[in-house]
């Protein structure tokens, strides 16, 4: 019986605490629902060897509006009006389209432009503050069909300094931000993309 109680206690603890977190994280993503930056994509294996390694600039804007590209080897646009996803590679002048499905679409720019006030609902959500002001929050996802297994994002002084998710072959992808602006000035139609002549343009589902 009192080993029972003694396991009630902590499942209640840690449920506490992870709302605590995801409490403060909402709070955090709350405090930014514009961001642009530049960022630098690492991709590591199962024993962190470096794979691949991607230089870009991001622009997102709460709910699920974002501008993202990459620039060579892997040169490549994402754009998302929070209905539509628009994929564009420049090197295969084809883009593709199709209906924004935050289930299956768990990219790093739909996560850090999502709803910020729900992140509970979606996560198991764990903080640890370390001596040098940096606040770790680590991300399970609820959904057994997502992409990752673990998500991190770390924070200093209420800035997004780097994001790292993990799939379920432990391979990594680390992205670390550069030359954050918080709530910069965006218009509508920077989340529209229309082809350019010549691009071949295919329509993945009915829109």
């Amino acid at each position: 019986m009192r080993l029972a109680v003694f396991i009630m206690s902590i499942t209640l603890c840690n449920l506490s605490l992870a709302q605590t977190a995801a409490q403060s994280l909402s709070k955090q993503l709350g405090n930014q629902t514009n961001i642009e930056a530049d960022f630098v994509q690492y991709v590591l294996d199962a024993s962190g060897s470096r794979l691949q390694e991607t230089h870009g600039h991001m622009i997102l804007a709460q709910p699920n509006r974002f501008w993202w590209q990459t620039q060579d080897p892997f040169a490549q646009l994402i754009v998302s009006n929070g209905k539509r996803l628009w994929v564009y590679d420049k090197d295969l002048e084809q883009v593709t389209v199709q209906a924004l499905d935050q289930r299956t679409t768990n990219t790093p720019a739909l996560l850090l432009s999502g709803d910020g006030v729900n992140i509970g609902e979606k996560f198991t959500v764990m903080m640890k503050r370390t001596d040098n002001d940096l606040v770790l929050y680590s991300l399970t996802p609820k959904d057994p069909e997502s992409l990752y297994q673990k998500l991190r994002l770390n924070f200093k002084n209420n800035q997004l300094l780097e994001m790292q998710l993990e799939d379920s072959m432990y391979q990594k992808t680390s992205l670390i931000f550069n030359n954050v602006v918080l709530n910069p000035k965006v218009t509508d139609d920077l989340f529209e993309f229309v082809a350019p002549i010549g691009v071949d343009v295919l329509e993945m589902d009915q829109l």
